[in-house]
């Protein structure tokens, strides 16, 4: 009796720490209820302090690089190489686009083959796996074919993603929207969601009015820099799922909040909960602050600092199901990245694949691969699909600083892969970077 009731204890609990994306349904009173540890709220002059610190306006290039050990669920048609690479691409494309100064790169995978877990369940399977397979100094993101609210087949509330915010455990349905991982892993470094308490009393929700003040008994200050998710630089809002449309439009106008102001929504906030999930494209500066803050007070931060490694935007493509699309005439820029060890020690282990095409249409005595080897000799080999098998077709070696023109003149029509690697096993090298661009004389 004491075990089942010690399960039903640690069920609970995570329950009650887990935040989810549905289309019909408000998780907001499943989130964690402790803001008032963050230094911000009551006082979001933090963030823009912090923000300023780091001189973020002139920031260009990525200050954090985060691993991530995906899982992936299920036995019958489970996520494949593919779409862990879309979800990967997906997470960095909007990262990237909100200037957060934080990537992503692929760390490695798991799989865990059992039929199970082809429905996997919110509440039957997520808070026990996401203790039990978790890595410490990654994200660790369980990558699933359906989420299901109790993991039933038939009949059963389907999310399509949710963040266990005890350990930071994501979980993605595959094929979804790319505002759905970003989402959740903007609840991996604490956001919350801007609608939170909107269904409260006046003392709870939020008020549209920015100059409200909160007589809190743990905290007093702006009503919007304590409530809701107590940033003032996002607007007070409904649960916008029920107020929006798939075409991205605000259906409540004289919708207001409990002191009678008109809710005036950000309808592309990465946070909201909107009824079309495409319309989420943005996070607001405080936002962008509270995520870098996270990093910078995580204790693997020494780890995720971009100088410790230069994974690029087209990881992972280290197999050819992962391969990179070549696309005629468009360069493309790499790196092969190092993974580091105990005690710092650094080893080179990234190959980059890719892939292009030749239809018969294509003049191949004109076209030619172009490698540009920044500041190492590179090996590249080419391979050809044959019935799902590769054959070796044809290596070359680039010398470092140089760029290299690979003629085509003797490949037929059909697929083809390429892999570079590095040529010597040079680790002294601050950073392996070069450039690739397919050049194809079409008749």
């Amino acid at each position: 009796m004491m075990k089942k009731f010690l399960v039903f204890c640690l069920f609970f609990l995570c329950g009650e720490i887990l935040f989810a994306q549905t289309s019909n349904r408000d998780f907001s009173k499943y989130e964690h209820k402790h803001l008032f540890h963050k230094p911000w709220i009551a006082n979001n002059k933090f963030l823009l302090d912090y923000l300023k610190s780091i001189d973020y306006q002139n920031k260009k290039d990525n200050l954090y690089c985060i691993p991530v050990r995906f899982y992936v669920f299920g036995k019958n048609n489970p996520p494949n190489e593919l779409d862990i690479k879309e979800t990967l691409e997906n997470l960095n494309k909007l990262y990237a686009l909100n200037n957060t100064l934080i990537s992503f790169k692929l760390y490695d995978i798991k799989k865990v083959e059992k039929k199970r877990f082809d429905n996997f369940g919110y509440y039957s399977n997520f808070p026990f796996q996401s203790i039990f397979r978790h890595k410490k100094g990654v994200m660790n993101v369980f990558l699933v074919s359906k989420l299901k609210k109790m993991g039933k087949k038939n009949r059963d509330l389907e999310y399509t993603g949710a963040c266990n915010n005890l350990n930071h455990t994501v979980v993605i349905a595959s094929k979804q929207d790319a505002s759905v991982v970003s989402h959740e892993v903007g609840h991996f470094f604490g956001l919350k969601h801007p609608h939170k308490n909107f269904n409260k009393g006046k003392n709870r929700q939020e008020a549209v009015d920015r100059d409200v003040f909160r007589h809190g008994l743990f905290a007093r200050g702006r009503n919007c820099e304590i409530c809701g998710d107590g940033l003032s630089d996002t607007p007070a809002q409904p649960h916008l799922v029920k107020h929006t449309d798939k075409n991205c439009n605000y259906l409540s106008p004289d919708l207001t909040d409990k002191r009678g102001k008109k809710y005036l929504p950000e309808i592309d906030n990465i946070m909201s909960y909107t009824s079309g999930k495409q319309c989420r494209r943005n996070f607001t500066q405080m936002q962008k602050g509270v995520m870098l803050y996270s990093c910078e007070k995580k204790d693997k931060k020494n780890l995720w600092k971009k100088e410790k490694s230069f994974a690029d935007s087209f990881e992972p493509d280290y197999s050819f199901g992962l391969a990179t699309i070549l696309k005629d005439k468009i360069l493309q820029d790499h790196t092969l990245d190092y993974k580091y060890f105990k005690k710092g020690k650094k080893v080179l282990q990234d190959e980059d694949f890719f892939k292009f095409s030749l239809s018969k249409k294509v003049n191949v005595e004109k076209s030619k691969l172009v490698i540009d080897s920044k500041n190492n000799s590179l090996i590249v080999s080419f391979f050809k699909e044959n019935g799902g098998d590769f054959l070796p077709f044809k290596e070359v070696s680039t010398l470092s600083n140089q760029k290299t023109e690979i003629e085509l003149r003797n490949f037929t029509s059909g697929t083809y892969y390429v892999i570079v690697k590095q040529k010597d096993n040079n680790l002294s090298l601050e950073k392996i970077s070069y450039s690739i661009t397919l050049d194809l004389n079409k008749e």
